[in-house]
């Protein structure tokens, strides 16, 4: 059937079969396009798409951007409270975990017919949300992108636009990006110097040959060839 689901399945690794959890609790939402992300025992679900009706779909959307908590010790989902800082409801956004804190970048509201290229946190001790400002040039508005976490950097490549050119004028006139952007959490003394350069426009004559290719690297379009056709 056409319609959103608030079911949670369990793979046993071991044996390679699924589950069906019996959960106890008020579940989350029926939704899609949302984001479940495990941190420690706990698994902290955002946003997504619902209806307003149920589980069906009757194009009376909306985008939640509560918190619902699953503990995967007890299969049992946990209430908790609001707080005064929300980042707006969106889907297809991307969700990771560092530090023991949950991260959500980008994403879309359809409501609002706006893409995101905001960066929160979340603080599952203190359950508050933080908006996160990081230094240098970040990805454009977008959804669908995907972010991998590899030690302390975020990779994060793609995802879709609205096009710059003229079109249906709605959510299907989109472009699909192929660049690449690194959020570096831990960063060091001269991966600073190098966005110092960078930001302040700085003469870079006097550097090393290596540092100048670095810097070159840093500020050059990322984006993925395409073939060229024979």
């Amino acid at each position: 059937a056409d319609c959103f689901s608030n079911d949670i399945h369990k793979l046993d690794t071991t044996n390679m079969m699924w589950t069906l959890i019996s959960a106890k609790g008020t579940p989350a939402r029926w939704r899609d396009f949302h984001s479940a992300t495990i941190i420690g025992t706990k698994m902290y679900v955002f946003g997504g798409r619902a209806d307003r009706f149920g589980p069906f779909h009757s194009n009376n959307e909306i985008y939640c951007n509560r918190i619902k908590v699953f503990d995967t010790e007890t299969n049992s989902w946990l209430d908790s409270p609001p707080t005064p800082v929300l980042p707006e409801g969106r889907r297809s956004h991307s969700a990771f975990s560092y530090n023991g804190e949950l991260y959500v970048f980008g994403g879309y509201n359809a409501r609002l017919n706006r893409h995101f290229h905001d960066l929160w946190k979340f603080n599952p001790v203190s359950l508050s949300w933080r908006k996160i400002e990081p230094k240098g040039k970040g990805p454009c508005p977008r959804r669908r992108q995907c972010c991998c976490r590899v030690g302390d950097k975020i990779i994060l490549f793609g995802g879709t636009s609205p096009s710059p050119e003229e079109g249906m004028g709605d959510e299907f006139d989109l472009m699909d990006h192929s660049d690449l952007y690194i959020l570096d959490f831990s960063p060091s003394l001269k991966t600073l110097c190098k966005l110092a350069v960078i930001q302040y426009s700085l003469d870079q004559s006097c550097l090393p040959h290596d540092i100048r290719w670095e810097l070159s690297a840093m500020t050059t379009n990322s984006t993925i060839s395409r073939p060229i056709a024979s």
